[in-house]
């Protein structure tokens, strides 16, 4: 299973098909040409004369080169490649202020929230949330009482959130960052946390990893 709905008492596994759109090929239908095509501008042994000319180009190193490239294997790229770990966390009862502080001089974006007891992972804290928080505004974007940084994040962190395995397919992930309008991933191993992908994370692994093939 690729992903897991975790919060408190909350531990689902998500299908794929439920969190993905689904892209469908148009059906099909038949169109008139606009023009016949007159056979006098296009002999038969026009075709024939320029498979004969590529397969002349193509003969020898041309060949063995081409038929090499398509020879490499291409792997998957794996979250337990990329994952920042370990992971720095919050508890439900880290202020606010301390959260900025945090934000400010350790250039975080995205923090996760795990219980202060047993360490399970409950929520998920970003500095969108903590902006709507200190503007009074709720994530519609409506008008709430203005909130202060002696707040307690467990009054504005995400929960329940999806997270992902060690071995999840990297693309799921980058799939799901633009689907989904998320822009971190917290990784699970055992039920513990180990890691986390962040946009950044991402980003990173396709300048090192600049195969068109582990995208597709």
């Amino acid at each position: 299973m690729a992903f897991i709905l975790i919060g408190p008492g909350i531990n689902n596994p998500v299908p794929l098909k439920k969190l993905f759109h689904h892209r469908e090929v148009e059906e099909t239908e038949e169109i008139a040409p606009k023009r016949a095509i007159d056979e006098a501008y296009h002999p038969q042994h026009k075709f024939e004369d320029d498979v004969l000319v590529a397969e002349h180009l193509m003969s020898g190193a041309a060949r063995a080169a081409y038929q090499a490239a398509e020879q490499v294997p291409v792997n998957k790229l794996l979250a337990r490649q990329i994952m920042v770990s370990p992971v720095m966390t919050l508890t439900p009862e880290t202020t606010v202020a301390e959260v900025m502080g945090l934000f400010r001089t350790r250039n975080f974006r995205h923090l996760p929230v795990v219980a202060s007891e047993g360490g399970g992972l409950v929520g998920m804290v970003s500095d969108r949330d903590l902006l709507h928080h200190l503007a009074g505004l709720d994530v519609a974007y409506h008008q709430q009482p203005v909130g202060g940084g002696e707040v307690a994040v467990s009054e504005l962190m995400k929960t329940p959130l999806l997270t992902a395995g060690v071995d999840t397919d990297v693309r799921y992930i980058a799939r799901l960052f633009v689907e989904r309008h998320i822009g971190a991933v917290p990784i699970i191993d055992g039920g513990q946390l180990v890691g986390m992908i962040t946009r950044s994370d991402l980003l990173g692994s396709v300048m090192r990893h600049f195969v068109l093939e582990l995208w597709a």
